[in-house]
C-alpha cells in the first residue's frame, strides 16, 4: 500500500469517527470540606500516633497473641488475601497486552484436490500432504489510552482489595478485643457477686436467727434468702455470658473449640490513656481503610471511563508472519517456500446505532454511583468519629458522677461500722450498707466497660492505625 493512500485513509477515518459526547460526573467531596467540620473538634487532640497494634495498650499478653494469630491465620483474612493475590495477576495479564504477542503455528495437512477446482493436473485430482509452520507477530497500537486506562483500573481494583484486607483486620481485631475487654469486665463483676454473695449468706444467718427467736416473721426472712437466691442466679448468668464469650473468641478467630480451653482469665491494664492524634483527625480519609476502598474503587471507575472513551476513536493494528508452505518435507526450508506476509489495519466502527454511547453512559452512571458511595464514606466515618468522641465526654462525666455517689456510699459504710464498733447498732445496717458498696462497684465496671467500648470504637472510627500509602504503580 502506497503511503498516500494510508495516511488518506486515517485522515477519513478520523474525519468519519464520531465525538466523544458530553457526560456529567459527579464530584468527590473534598478534604477541606471534611475538615471544616472536623476541626473544631480536634481542639483537645494531642499529636500521639495511633499505632497499628493499638490493642497492645492494654497491657494482657494473652489478647496480643489471640488478634496476631487471628490476624495471621483467620481463614476470613486468608480469603482476602487470595483475591487480592488474583487482583494482581489480572493486572499483569492486561499490562501484558502492551507488548507485542508472538505465536507459533504449525500443521501437516493431507487433501485430496479437486479435479473441477481452481487447481489444473497434476495438483488438481491429486492428493498430496502440505507441510506449514509459521511465526506470527501481531500487535495492536494504543493511541488513545485504552490499554493504559484498563492497566489503571485494573491497579486500583487490587488497591481496593487490599484495603479491604485492612478493613477486615481492623473490623477483626476489634471485634475480638471487644469480646475480650467484655469477658474481662465479667470475670471482674463476678468477682465482686461472690463478695456479695458471702455478705448476703451473713445477713441470712443474723436474720434466721431474729426469726428463730421470734424478732422477725417469715417475710423478711424470705425476702433475704430470694436477694441470695438472685445473686446466685445473676453469678450463673455471667458463668454462661464468659462461655459464650470464649466461643466468640474461637468463632471470630478462627479457632478450633478446644482453644478455648486454653485460655486464662484476663490481665487487662486500666488507666492506660488513648491516643487521639489530631494528624489522624484531620486527615481521616487516609487513615479510614473503609474510605480508601470507596476511593480507589471511584478511581478504577474513572479510568473505566476513559477506556470506554477511546471506543470512539479509529485504532491500528500491525501484524508480520513468517512462515514456509511446502508438498515436499524435503523443500519445506527451503527459500522457494518462505511465505512471508505483513499487513496493517485501521478499524472503527461508524454506525453502531448508540452503542458506544450507551456503553459511556454506562461507565459515568457507573462511576458516578462509587463516588456518591465514596461520599456517603466520607460522611459516615466524620459523623462516627464526631458521635464517639461526645460519648467519650459524656461517659467520663458519668464516671465522675458516679465517683461522687460511690465517696457517699463508701462514707455511709464507714459511719456503719464505727456504730458497729461502738455498739450502737447491730450488724444488719453495716452489711446492708457494704452490699449497697458492692453494688456500686458493679456499676463502676459496667461505666468502665462502656467507656473501653467507646475507646475501641473510637479507634476504629479513626482508621485502627491504618495509613492508606499510595502504591508507586498505582494511577491517580
Amino acid at each position: 500500500m502506497q503511503p498516500k493512500i494510508l495516511i488518506t485513509a486515517c485522515l477519513s477515518l478520523l474525519l468519519l469517527s464520531g465525538c466523544v459526547p458530553k457526560m456529567d460526573k459527579a464530584v468527590p467531596l473534598s478534604d477541606m470540606t471534611i475538615n471544616a467540620d472536623l476541626e473544631k473538634m480536634s481542639r483537645d487532640f494531642d499529636d500521639e500516633r495511633l499505632v497499628r497494634d493499638w490493642w497492645k495498650m492494654y497491657g494482657d499478653e494473652q489478647l496480643n497473641g489471640i488478634i496476631e494469630e487471628a490476624l495471621a491465620k483467620a481463614p476470613s483474612i486468608q480469603s482476602l488475601e487470595a483475591k487480592f493475590a488474583q487482583a494482581n495477576t489480572i493486572i499483569q495479564s492486561v499490562e501484558s497486552r502492551n507488548l507485542p504477542h508472538l505465536s507459533a503455528n504449525a500443521s501437516v495437512i493431507r487433501e485430496r484436490f479437486s479435479e473441477n477446482h481452481i487447481f489444473p493436473p497434476p495438483l488438481g485430482g491429486g492428493t498430496y500432504t502440505q507441510y506449514q509452520p509459521e511465526l506470527m507477530l501481531e500487535y495492536d497500537f494504543d493511541f488513545w489510552n485504552e490499554r493504559s486506562s484498563h492497566i489503571s483500573a485494573a491497579k486500583n481494583t487490587a488497591l481496593a482489595q487490599r484495603a479491604t484486607i485492612e478493613a477486615s483486620k481492623i473490623a477483626l481485631s476489634s471485634a475480638l478485643c471487644e469480646t475480650y475487654i467484655a469477658w474481662h469486665y465479667e470475670e471482674q463483676k463476678l468477682s465482686i457477686l461472690n463478695a456479695l454473695d458471702r455478705t448476703t449468706r451473713e445477713e441470712l444467718k443474723i436474720v434466721e436467727k431474729q426469726y428463730a427467736l421470734g424478732l422477725i416473721d417469715a417475710i423478711a426472712l424470705n425476702d433475704k434468702k430470694s436477694a441470695q437466691m438472685q445473686i446466685a442466679q445473676r453469678m450463673e448468668e455471667l458463668k454462661r455470658s464468659i462461655e459464650g464469650k470464649k466461643e466468640a473468641i474461637c468463632v471470630l478467630g478462627g479457632f478450633l473449640p478446644s482453644y478455648a480451653e486454653t485460655l486464662r482469665t484476663p490481665t487487662i491494664k486500666h488507666g492506660f490513656n488513648l491516643p487521639l492524634p489530631k494528624e489522624v483527625m484531620l486527615n481521616l480519609v487516609a487513615h479510614r481503610s473503609d474510605v480508601a476502598i470507596a476511593k480507589y474503587t471511584a478511581l478504577s471507575k474513572s479510568y473505566t471511563i476513559e477506556q470506554t472513551k477511546a471506543q470512539f476513536y479509529p485504532n491500528i493494528s500491525l501484524s508480520g508472519l513468517i512462515g514456509f508452505t511446502s508438498f515436499n518435507w524435503s523443500k519445506l526450508m527451503d527459500h522457494s517456500s518462505y511465505s512471508p506476509s505483513a499487513g496493517i489495519a485501521v478499524s472503527l466502527p461508524l454506525l453502531d446505532w448508540g452503542m458506544r454511547k450507551a456503553n459511556l453512559q454506562n461507565s459515568v452512571s457507573d462511576y458516578n454511583a462509587s463516588v456518591y458511595e465514596y461520599n456517603q464514606a466520607v460522611i459516615k466515618a466524620a459523623n462516627e468519629v464526631v458521635v464517639l468522641l461526645k460519648q467519650t465526654k459524656l461517659i467520663q462525666s458519668q464516671l465522675q458522677l458516679h465517683d461522687r455517689e460511690m465517696n457517699a456510699k463508701k462514707g455511709n459504710e464507714t459511719i456503719e461500722c464505727k456504730k458497729l464498733f461502738l455498739g450502737l447498732s447491730d450488724k444488719l445496717p453495716y452489711l446492708s450498707a457494704k452490699k449497697t458498696v458492692y453494688e456500686g462497684e458493679m456499676d463502676t465496671l459496667s461505666l468502665n466497660e462502656t467507656k473501653s467500648l467507646i475507646q475501641i470504637n473510637l479507634i476504629k472510627a479513626l482508621g485502627g492505625g491504618y495509613v492508606l500509602k499510595e502504591d508507586k504503580n498505582a494511577s491517580r
